[in-house]
């Protein structure tokens, strides 16, 4: 895709790639931002002005994105990682939950037996 291409389509969808990056942590958004500026450094010294365009707009769009989180009080999107340890949690427990149940119904019931008194051994053998 060419530059220019990439240019007109960060400015067609800028509110929607602002609204996305809001959702990123802030911490997340810096390192952007300082990635920009390297390579914005870097074009600068190639002399490549569409390249510099671009930065300029991606640049633009991250500090409008941290400026719409801070004051919108904007949670963090919870990365894929956390999603998926929510999921084994919750897996997990619903699995001990599932395994006590099971445990419970296969354990027989035992009813208590009535203890028969054994009569004294001694005087059963007396008569022989």
């Amino acid at each position: 895709m060419s530059i220019a291409i990439r240019i007109k389509d960060c400015i067609d969808k800028h509110d929607k790639y602002v609204a996305i990056m809001a959702t990123l942590p802030d911490k997340e958004l810096a390192k952007k931002l300082d990635l920009v500026h390297i390579q914005s450094e870097i074009a600068e010294k190639t002399k490549s002005t569409g390249s510099l365009e671009l930065l300029e707009v991606w640049q633009q769009q991250i500090i409008e994105a941290r400026i719409y989180e801070a004051e919108n009080q904007i949670a963090d999107a919870p990365n894929e990682i956390e999603l998926a340890i929510a999921d084994i949690e919750t897996f997990v427990v619903k699995s001990e939950q599932r395994q006590d149940v099971l445990s419970e119904m296969t354990q027989p019931t035992e009813k208590p037996r009535p203890k028969v008194q054994q009569e004294d051994n001694d005087s059963q053998l007396s008569l022989f």
